[in-house]
């Protein structure tokens, strides 16, 4: 089983861990950045040559981030808060072209997922108390009156209008009442994406940026990176080498949950239901592009293993597989 997976990128829905491959020659080395957005510790592996360390670019890169962690945040004060007080109102609003991007791989990924992956249920996401930092969330689920009332506004991002304005910039609008964005679902993937493009930039493609365990490889690699596939019940359940451009994204059920009376219930919520899911505990999905493998490995978690396949050769994931509540895993054929 292992050896099939290792010929085409070994995909285990477990979390991940990063084990940095020595550098490539004498002259190349490996310079390592951890910056702490998104709730987490964002690790960039740069490969260049020794002797010229990447300064301005590690410099650049930790601004993008932080401006990013800002804009993106779906809570706190910033562009998408913004913008979502204004989508509220029913007003034609500018939206930056990197929330721009999340939007429309958003409406992309809920037509293809056929609403498993849906970036308009921000109201519900808070009204289960998951917009805080602090875990676990020990206060009281919000009652199936107050659920039921927003599922049955039946949020979607395929409502929301675009057009352009004399300036050239791109204007949104959405006629539901109440509809609010919330991009946590496909945020680090675009992190991952603009982070590459930055490297690149500066001529350092070669690199690996890992976002918590969500892993992007930029670039094609002088040397595989060695990516490590962490057991969390103890040790490594297996080591791949990736020398390509290359996503691997996990949705976890145990990171972010709460806790009441005895129950516990995970953060990824059902859109059609409201509802938290049960039985599934992780997904992974691996693809070139990071908006899509992130977005996929919500998805995967809340269509579950009966729509699983169906749902990865729509997304046209490299590889893709899921783990139970009971601890068994399911692994794609393609």
């Amino acid at each position: 089983m292992a050896t099939r997976f290792l010929t085409f990128f070994l995909y285990v829905a477990l979390s991940l861990m990063l084990v940095s491959c020595q550098p490539s020659s004498e002259r190349l080395v490996v310079t390592r950045t951890t910056i702490p957005v998104f709730g987490t510790l964002t690790e960039v592996q740069i490969r260049h040559p020794k002797g010229e360390p990447p300064t301005e670019a590690v410099q650049a890169l930790e601004q993008l981030f932080q401006r990013l962690h800002k804009d993106w945040h779906p809570w706190e004060p910033g562009a998408l808060t913004e913008l979502n007080k204004r989508l509220m109102m029913g007003d034609w609003t500018t939206i930056p072209n990197d929330l721009y991007v999340l939007l429309a791989t958003s409406q992309r990924m809920e037509m293809l997922s056929e609403g498993a992956f849906n970036a308009a249920i921000g109201q519900l996401v808070s009204l289960w108390g998951f917009h805080t930092s602090e875990y676990p969330i020990t206060e009281p689920p919000p009652s199936p009156e107050a659920i039921s009332k927003l599922v049955n506004k039946t949020p979607s991002t395929l409502g929301i209008l675009h057009r352009e304005n004399a300036r050239g910039e791109t204007e949104i609008m959405t006629p539901e009442v109440g509809l609010r964005l919330d991009f946590s679902g496909i945020a680090k993937g675009g992190a991952a994406q603009l982070a590459c493009d930055l490297l690149n930039e500066y001529g350092l493609g070669d690199a690996l940026v890992n976002l918590g365990g969500d892993v992007m490889i930029c670039g094609k690699a002088a040397k595989p990176w060695r990516v490590a596939i962490k057991d969390p019940r103890a040790g490594v359940l297996e080591v791949i080498e990736v020398s390509q451009p290359m996503a691997v994204f996990t949705s976890g059920q145990y990171y972010r949950w709460g806790e009441w009376q005895g129950e516990r219930y995970a953060h990824v919520l059902n859109p059609k239901t409201g509802y938290p899911i049960e039985h599934v505990l992780q997904a992974t999905a691996i693809h070139a592009d990071p908006l899509i493998a992130d977005a996929a490995a919500t998805a995967l978690v809340v269509a579950g293993p009966m729509r699983a396949s169906a749902l990865g050769q729509t997304l046209g994931l490299s590889q893709w597989g899921l783990v139970d509540d009971e601890g068994n895993i399911r692994w794609s054929d393609f």
